[in-house]
């Protein structure tokens, strides 16, 4: 009888930390929403105490572009003594043109995808670009771990204006925009 073999287990990422004040994260995050649409996101804000200090904070917005594409933004960010970090995401985007075979969802989820799969990866049609999830370094050139509300906007405007889908020669036309440090991004 084979011996059953458990599957490899990876390490999990830590959580996406946030290097400037939330109030000024937030404020990024939301300004960044405008250039996609001119509905206002949901923020549900839990607060912790008596001074109503945040604690969680989730984004929500979804509904279509200015181009008619389907899209959908969903942040939640967690902060510990004035340390805050995004604990889970997912954006995505559906063209409205050919949106069944060109969507792109990026997601991180490190307390629902299960130990023993990454934490983050970009959904696309399996048919149309091979596999289902696209994983770091592997399969994209996108650090997934660098992602925000505003990065993901900029990535769906510049698919907008180009067509070139992020998982075409592993995501390279969008390098600048995710895995570059916060001033060096170009914002559309």
């Amino acid at each position: 009888m084979k011996e059953k073999i458990s599957p490899k287990v990876r390490s999990k990422r830590k959580d996406i930390t946030i290097t400037i004040p939330i109030k000024d994260f937030l404020k990024e995050e939301m300004t960044s929403l405008k250039n996609i649409s001119s509905e206002q996101p949901i923020m549900t804000r839990i607060f912790t105490d008596d001074k109503n200090r945040i604690y969680d904070v989730l984004i929500q917005l979804e509904g279509q572009d200015y181009s008619f594409n389907y899209f959908l933004i969903s942040e939640k960010i967690h902060t510990v003594k004035e340390q805050s970090s995004i604990k889970e995401y997912r954006y995505s985007l559906t063209p409205r043109l050919n949106g069944h075979e060109q969507y792109f969802r990026f997601d991180f989820q490190p307390l629902k995808i299960p130990v023993q799969f990454p934490d983050a990866h970009i959904n696309v049609n399996e048919h149309t670009y091979g596999k289902h999830h696209l994983v770091y370094p592997q399969d994209t050139s996108l650090d997934l771990h660098k992602l925000t509300i505003k990065k993901a906007v900029n990535v769906f405007c510049q698919y907008e204006t180009t067509q070139i889908h992020p998982a075409v020669k592993l995501g390279e036309s969008y390098i600048p925009l995710v895995n570059e440090g916060e001033n060096n991004e170009t914002i559309y």
